[in-house]
């Protein structure tokens, strides 16, 4: 159905795109809400916005899911370069702030807070790899950086956070 979808989509048809890229939508805003904070909806946005007009040149050589995460990579790329020329502002996002403690475990808060304390790049990685389920080789490609920087990032960050957390295995 898949093939189908996409022939129709490249023809024009924003039915069929919208079936192609609908599975993938909620992975995506997250994984922009990880990286872009309050600039998410606007990249999310131009993501899909791009997409749609660059559906007839998917080569089909990467999923649906890789190719949209990718056109995402680079439009964060895009705005983190037009942000570092601007003034340093500070806002507050009401989306962004996190529930009440009330309703997470202590274990979840340490979590939690170990995971803000990583750079963006290496929050991107995790929620790609553990969250999203992409392989290495496709989380590069979404954040355009070399398959062997993945590898030593990813095990990088495990020994960083197996540390912060007291050195524990736990089985999620």
């Amino acid at each position: 159905m898949q093939e189908h979808d996409l022939a129709l989509a490249r023809k024009g048809d924003p039915a069929a795109f919208e079936r192609l890229v609908t599975p993938y939508l909620n992975g995506l805003y997250g994984f922009l809400v990880k990286r872009m904070g309050s600039l998410a909806e606007d990249i999310y946005q131009e993501t899909l916005l791009g997409a749609w007009h660059n559906i007839k040149g998917f080569a089909g050589d990467a999923s649906i899911k890789t190719w949209l995460f990718a056109i995402a990579g680079y439009r964060c790329a895009d705005a983190l370069r037009k942000k570092a020329r601007e003034p340093l502002q500070t806002q507050l996002d009401e989306r962004l702030c996190d529930s009440g403690f009330e309703s997470d475990t202590t274990r979840a808060l340490d979590i939690r807070d170990s995971l803000r304390t990583l750079d963006p790049e290496d929050q991107s990685l995790l929620y790609l790899v553990y969250t999203q389920g992409f392989t290495q080789r496709q989380a590069a490609g979404v954040l355009g950086i070399p398959e062997g920087t993945v590898k030593s990032r990813l095990s990088r960050l495990r020994t960083t956070l197996k540390s912060r957390l007291g050195g524990e295995q736990h089985d999620t």
